[in-house]
């Protein structure tokens, strides 16, 4: 049964959205600048593992600024986008799903940079290896209070946040302006964008909770995915450090010696991308939980 979306169709915007991305942007590097010149010590050692970490939480409390405004006028149904809680043994069972689709994020990752390796090598040095984020620090001053801010924001805040303005906000809304198989498709781009180390890996990571949630019409399930798979991607960093293990390619040479890796994610994903299509992707109702009535029941929960 349809239900009232004004919210969407009148008062929420994603380019609204947009924009609040890039002044949140700005504002973090100003707020960065401004820490920079208040508090120099904890930049003398370098990395500086501290106001790195707290430039992410800075990103997102500037953007939940930005945005509270908008949202709270909105008349938005809180209850409604979020959707009923679907239970702690149905949540274990959607979440072991990070495990297939960490693989095919590997996967995608090796078949577009596999062969950009070869063609622009310090293209793909650039993009893979300089980008990629630290989420562990060994060093630096107050390094071991920055890892913890590091943990809150990876695994806590990045969940609950990106679901439920990826999710559970642009998802919604561009379902309203052109209909849900469009919105699953561009609100995963738009999720892929920051994202930007593994595009094409997390569009696909993005696809799959789109369909999670408007299959489960709760955006519990998603947060739970994406939060056992930063909580996973931090611990795996986390002893990689402790244990001297190198968790990123420190060259373009050892990512081309490693094609192995990526025709065994390849290999793996094939299946699990079948079994996907066969159990969601075909018996899904396409219908968003917030321009819907709530379930009434655990039907939709059926794993």
């Amino acid at each position: 049964m349809q239900v009232d979306s004004t919210p969407f169709e009148r008062k929420i915007r994603a380019r609204a959205l947009g924009i609040y991305a890039i002044l949140a942007y700005i504002a973090t590097i100003v707020g960065f600048i401004i820490l920079q010149n208040f508090l120099p010590a904890w930049f003398t050692s370098r990395p500086a593992p501290l106001p790195e970490a707290i430039s992410w939480l800075m990103l997102f409390v500037f953007f939940f600024l930005f945005t509270f405004r908008m949202l709270s006028r909105s008349g938005l149904s809180y209850r409604r986008l979020f959707g009923a809680f679907p239970g702690w043994g149905q949540l274990v069972r959607y979440s072991l799903w990070v495990v297939p689709t960490v693989i095919v994020s590997i996967a995608a990752l090796y078949l577009l940079f596999l062969p950009l390796s070869f063609l622009f090598p310090r293209l793909v040095r650039v993009w893979l290896i300089d980008l990629y984020p630290t989420l562990v620090w060994t060093s630096g001053d107050n390094y071991v209070l920055a890892n913890l801010l590091n943990l809150f924001v990876i695994v806590i805040v990045a969940p609950v946040f990106e679901e439920f303005y990826v999710r559970g906000i642009l998802l919604t809304r561009w379902t309203v302006k052109w209909g849900v198989i469009p919105a699953v498709i561009v609100s995963s781009v738009a999720f892929s964008l920051p994202h930007i180390i593994n595009l094409i890996g997390m569009f696909c990571v993005g696809c799959v909770l789109a369909v999670f949630y408007i299959r489960t019409q709760s955006l519990f399930v998603p947060i739970g995915i994406h939060f056992v798979n930063n909580l996973l991607s931090w611990i795996i960093a986390l002893l990689g450090a402790i244990f001297g293990i190198p968790t990123s390619y420190r060259t373009v040479t050892e990512f081309q010696e490693s094609w192995w890796i990526g025709l065994i994610a390849l290999v793996i994903s094939v299946p699990c991308v079948i079994l996907f299509w066969k159990r969601y992707v075909s018996k899904t109702d396409w219908r968003v939980p917030y321009l819907t009535e709530p379930p009434n029941s655990e039907n939709n929960l059926d794993g």
